[in-house]
């Protein structure tokens, strides 16, 4: 499969770019892409500051040197400023295709679309610094690209028109990855729908996360996970855990999840409120602190070698009592060290098993999804 990215500048090509590199395709950069030789041949037309004519004159030559690719993503800015519209009315002009999605949406940089407006975290674009640099001051996504082609403003992948333009409502990578598994010829977003692109190109199996740390950190990065990639998290059963009971049931959701497609968490402590029923049938057992640990540890260990079994991209760890009782429990011999996702939070290979580990009270907000992704990309 061959696909061309067309950027109306060279930051956006080069950051849309880097996402199709991560999930392991030869990219090229050129200003002569009839002769790349790369998977995926980027060209910068550097119409950003364009009148919209010179805009659409400049994109339309090069898209008819890409015509014959699989796929063309036209790279727009994640605020849509520019020429976008222009922009995109030429490269389905000179391919002859009738339809195209878009959505700018970014989830790292909190650019979203909601209702057919554009919003950056919880402002439309009308209320931010960006809608200086726009020729018409709205945050209506139809309004702001105004082309020949029907523009369509649909809240869900569903229902896609097979003609026109059509703006997609999203706001995290779960949703990014329901518009690109549509495989539209023709596609246009920010750098966040390419890298859903590439995911569902690549589809990777999905990744189990073992939790057995009790910090606030760890239980939001978990939220977000599950909120932003749609993980499944799944709960041990303490009063099992407490008593040496296999987790049988949580397996079995786990593995069901997990066939589906499903990232999976696997938790001891997804709430406060959890948290503090564990400790109180601990203390009606007589169960001290550290017998406590050893259970929760031994439980969560057990039941991801049971796990194991299934296709994954890898494992990511949290807590450094959890990461012992996995490791020891998968009988691993070699931990070989090869990447950090963020400071502190390093990637290894666990004799041939790809994980990631992570303390309890480190990282920022993302950095399960960061560990996630990074698994997923790498997976071959």
């Amino acid at each position: 499969m061959r696909i061309a990215v067309i950027a109306d500048d060279l930051t956006g090509a080069l950051d849309t770019g880097v996402q199709f590199r991560q999930w392991g395709y030869t990219v090229q950069l050129t200003e002569a892409p009839e002769h790349s030789s790369a998977e995926v041949t980027i060209t910068n037309t550097d119409t950003r500051n364009k009148t919209p004519e010179k805009a659409y004159q400049t994109t339309y030559d090069v898209a008819m040197k890409l015509r014959d690719h699989d796929i063309i993503y036209k790279k727009t800015d994640s605020t849509l400023r520019g020429n976008p519209g222009p922009e995109l009315q030429a490269v389905l002009d000179a391919t002859g295709e009738t339809q195209a999605i878009l959505t700018p949406t970014y989830p790292p940089t909190q650019r979203r679309v909601k209702d057919g407006h554009l919003y950056v975290a919880e402002k439309p674009i009308t209320e931010t610094e960006y809608i200086h640099e726009y020729r018409r001051k709205t945050s209506n996504i139809q309004e702001i690209l105004d082309t020949e082609t029907p523009i369509h403003s649909v809240k869900t992948p569903a229902n896609i028109p097979k003609t026109g333009i059509t703006v997609i409502d999203s706001e995290t990578e779960k949703d990014l990855q329901r518009i690109a598994a549509k495989h539209t010829r023709i596609m246009a977003g920010s750098a966040g729908l390419a890298d859903a692109l590439c995911q569902t190109l690549r589809s990777p199996p999905p990744v189990l996360t073992v939790i057995g740390s009790t910090r606030t950190e760890t239980r939001r990065q978990a939220e977000l996970l599950c909120e932003r990639l749609g993980a499944v998290s799944i709960t041990l059963n303490v009063v099992k855990a407490l008593s040496h009971t296999l987790q049988k049931e949580a397996v079995q959701t786990a593995k069901n999840a997990l066939n589906k497609g499903h990232d999976v968490i696997l938790t001891s402590a997804p709430t406060p409120e959890i948290i503090e029923q564990t400790r109180a049938e601990a203390k009606r057992l007589n169960i001290t602190h550290q017998e406590l640990e050893a259970c929760i540890t031994t439980a969560l260990a057990e039941a991801t070698e049971s796990l194991l079994t299934q296709s994954l991209s890898g494992i990511v760890i949290t807590g450094g009592a959890t990461a012992l009782a996995v490791t020891e429990k998968l009988g691993t011999r070699n931990i070989e060290i090869l990447d950090e996702v963020q400071p502190g939070v390093p990637v290894l290979r666990l004799d041939h098993l790809p994980a990631v580990t992570k303390a309890g009270g480190f990282g920022q907000p993302d950095t399960l999804i960061q560990a996630t992704q990074y698994l997923k990309r790498k997976h071959r």
